[in-house]
């Protein structure tokens, strides 16, 4: 199973069953037509390396395991995990100080959302425990 601290593998295609069909439908679209005779009608920088792109469908269907950063995959000297592991955190949204963290800046970057799933995650987080509370004070 998949998972971060950081909450991306939530989202992450690879190996997703639709994204691995659609990838191996296009590289099986490439081999059968040549589409590299396509590339002489846009020179210059419009081309592309065709085996290049074929060799990229070729990862990603060769690649389509990860366990993400807390199973031992992602970067040793990710600050995200090495904060969340130095906390003893299973995950970021967890964290009292998700708010205010910066941490994250290189990542809003490409994933905006990224953020504010996790506050959406730690809003209901501590509604279970709330509720938990609650139950326990009932019996």
């Amino acid at each position: 199973m998949r998972e971060s601290y950081c909450g991306l593998c939530d989202d992450c295609q690879l190996g997703n069953p639709g994204f691995l069909e659609t990838v191996s439908r296009l590289k099986g679209f490439l081999d059968q037509v040549r589409a590299n005779v396509w590339l002489h009608c846009f020179p210059g920088q419009e081309g592309f390396s065709l085996p290049e792109f074929r060799k990229g469908l070729e990862w990603f269907l060769a690649h389509t395991e990860c366990p993400g950063c807390r199973n031992g995959r992602g970067l040793d000297d990710c600050p995200i995990r090495r904060c969340a592991q130095g906390r003893q955190l299973d995950h970021c949204y967890q964290c009292p100080d998700l708010e205010p963290c910066e941490k994250y800046e290189l990542l809003l970057v490409q994933f905006p959302d990224v953020k504010v799933n996790l506050r959406r995650r730690q809003l209901k987080f501590k509604a279970r425990e709330y509720h938990r509370k609650l139950e326990g004070k009932k019996k």
